[in-house]
């Protein structure tokens, strides 16, 4: 599953709670994120990080387009 540079950035935000960051630091939250859910199979359009279980990840067209907190 291909990951977003919009995902990546929403990641450092809402996990990490970063205002600033950089294009290095988005990219290496976009490896991390692929790392995580390399070995993750689901055809729904939102999931769990296996990692993170608080947030959710949203896939639309088959590639991670952003992370949002999981309600409780």
């Amino acid at each position: 599953m291909r990951v977003t540079y919009h995902a990546a950035e929403r990641f450092l935000q809402r996990v990490f709670q970063f205002t600033n960051y950089s294009k290095k630091q988005i990219n290496d939250a976009r490896k991390l994120i692929e790392r995580d859910i390399r070995n993750l199979r689901t055809d729904r359009s939102r999931f769990i990080l296996p990692s993170f279980p608080d947030f959710l990840g949203v896939v639309t067209d088959g590639a991670l387009v952003t992370i949002i907190p999981k309600k409780s």
